[in-house]
């Protein structure tokens, strides 16, 4: 029996943990099920990494494992879990966790490390498996389009840099700068003469700062 643990709004996620079964799991793995629906996620973590170490060729203590790493904020630890619980997978689909809800939880956890790359595979995988999966097509979307801004800021940039630069004040010529001198000095003194025509018609004002 799976349980829908956790649904995240901006990148949705659905963890599912595997409830024991009767000579199935091991205490151990029954207490990291039932820490993990306590919320006590540091307690849940240890059961579950220790589930690994009893059991290293179940994919669904792996699949658990990461989960919880995910819910802690370790997504590359994440990842990593993800994708050992992908190889233990021997393609089996009962009592274990469905291919797809490992790629998408992958694909998840490698958004959050910042991996783009990597989700938008875990992600097309998912959508190989469970086409009708919505949220992986969201999520594939999303990180599409990042990427693809990532790439035009990256693009953008190098266009900078390679672009000869500009004409900066310091490197103009003396005869010029003279020249820009003086036309602000005629700005300026126009800009006086009108304010004193002005101050006659009106009455003295006393003048801002400069």
């Amino acid at each position: 029996m799976w349980n829908r643990i956790l649904r995240c709004s901006f990148i949705p996620i659905f963890v599912f943990v595997l409830v024991g079964w009767v000579g199935g799991w091991t205490r151990t793995m029954k207490a990291g099920n039932e820490a993990y629906a306590r919320q006590n996620y540091d307690e849940a973590r240890v059961a579950f990494q220790q589930a690994t170490l009893d059991k290293p060729e179940s994919p669904t203590a792996h699949y658990n494992f990461g989960t919880v790493l995910y819910r802690q904020g370790k997504f590359r630890e994440a990842a990593r879990a993800f994708q050992v619980s992908l190889l233990k997978h021997t393609g089996q689909t009962k009592n274990v966790p469905h291919q797809a809800y490992i790629y998408y939880n992958l694909g998840n956890a490698q958004f959050k490390a910042g991996d783009l790359a990597g989700a938008i595979e875990s992600y097309k995988h998912a959508l190989r498996l469970d086409p009708q999966d919505v949220d992986a097509q969201h999520n594939l979307a999303l990180a599409l389009q990042l990427m693809k801004q990532q790439q035009d800021l990256a693009q953008q940039q190098q266009a900078n840099k390679d672009a000869p630069p500009k004409t900066e004040p310091n490197d103009i010529g003396k005869a010029e700068a003279l020249q820009l001198l003086e036309r602000f000095s005629e700005n300026e003194n126009r800009l006086r003469q009108k304010l004193l025509q002005e101050q006659r018609k009106s009455g003295y004002r006393r003048a801002r700062d400069w």
